[in-house]
């Protein structure tokens, strides 16, 4: 009887250090009333342990102090790795809370600051070991026509991304899908598919000069987190280093493609620009070509939920009317997001490309 009444007890202390481990940083239970609090969020998501295996943000109140797990959730705040945060919350009482929940609900009130940190520390490091695929690269010299190397000029930007036998970015002006191999440092890309828009002639000039690099190239090196494209005479058709990539938010990203409703991505029409700024709080607006749209989104992991939008009413000519209409009955389709460097794409739960953008550089 004695062994059972222990094992009771050890069962119960367990059971209320599990429970205690599941409240977060700050524990405001003893008062009844809301109360406004700092918290700064670290910049990943960590295994940890409540009631069960989850992950949790880390967290503290002071940034002197160490981040602690916060095994709750802050209602209106968009969690994105890679950056840190400081928060303005609302932290209210519970009620009648289940015994394996927190008995305190989180309120986001404002987002104060958030800092992107080396996020990228895996790819730099991955890079540094001589592995192509990861990173995306970014553009800084190529070889124009006659051979002779140039570094790239300013306001032109070209990137690739090596990832399941494909690279792909943008070329300057468009973006870009090739297949490649590799054999130990032999590398041979095979240019494929690119979207069709026209650009000022800097821009195709740099295009143009990119993709005969990549068809010309025939080995590759990296070095100090620099990786340099070479012919099979050794010369150096093109070179980059590591990108780091831009999260959703606080960016405007600028269509360069978009779902037709016919079954096409299409390029954006000359001279009309389609935009997409997703902010914390849950909106998502800008320039649909002729009109302003606004809607709400919801994202987890890489899941994302866009609703119908609405939009003034200006009229402009029939072709950029029917792309606003493609493009704003495409939105709604959207199931899931990747970011890769600079560029996003949303695509459908069957995985058809809905929108492809570029960050803004302004």
């Amino acid at each position: 009887m004695s062994w059972r009444f222990g094992m009771m007890i050890t069962g119960a202390v367990a059971l209320l250090f599990t429970l205690g481990a599941c409240q977060p940083v700050s524990d405001a239970r003893t008062t009844n009333a809301a109360s406004e609090k700092t918290l700064f969020v670290g910049p990943e998501m960590v295994d940890c342990v409540g009631v069960g295996p989850q992950q949790c943000m880390l967290v503290k109140e002071n940034p002197g102090d160490e981040y602690q797990f916060f095994y709750s959730r802050i209602d209106g705040f968009e969690y994105e790795p890679g950056y840190t945060y400081e928060l303005r919350v609302l932290v209210e009482p519970v009620e009648n809370a289940p015994a394996d929940a927190s008995s305190l609900k989180y309120t986001l009130i404002e987002v104060v600051s958030k800092e992107p940190v080396m996020a990228d520390a895996a790819d730099v490091e991955t890079a540094e070991t001589g592995s192509l695929a990861g990173p995306t690269w970014l553009l800084t010299g190529v070889a124009d026509a006659s051979g002779a190397f140039k570094a790239l000029p300013d306001g032109v930007e070209a990137t690739a991304t090596f990832a399941d036998d494909r690279v792909s970015g943008g070329a300057g002006c468009n973006n870009y899908n090739a297949a490649y191999t590799l054999d130990g440092d032999s590398l041979t890309i095979l240019p494929g598919p690119m979207t069709m828009m026209a650009c000022p002639a800097l821009q195709m000039n740099v295009e143009q000069q990119f993709m005969a690099a990549l068809s010309a190239t025939a080995t590759y090196q990296i070095a100090n987190g620099e990786l340099a494209l070479l012919g099979a005479d050794g010369q150096v058709m093109a070179t980059f280093t590591v990108q780091e990539s831009v999260g959703l938010t606080g960016v405007t990203w600028v269509a360069t493609s978009y779902n037709n409703g016919r079954g096409a991505a299409v390029s954006i029409l000359a001279d009309t620009e389609i935009t997409a700024i997703f902010d914390a709080a849950g909106e998502v607006g800008g320039s649909a070509g002729c009109n302003r749209y606004f809607s709400s989104y919801t994202v987890e992991d890489a899941l994302i939920a866009i609703q119908p939008a609405a939009s003034t009413r200006k009229l402009c000519p029939e072709p950029i009317m029917e792309q606003e209409y493609a493009y704003l009955s495409a939105l709604p389709t959207v199931a899931t997001f990747a970011i890769q460097g600079d560029q996003l794409e949303l695509r459908t739960a069957d995985g058809a490309l809905v929108a492809a953008y570029r960050a803004s550089g302004e």
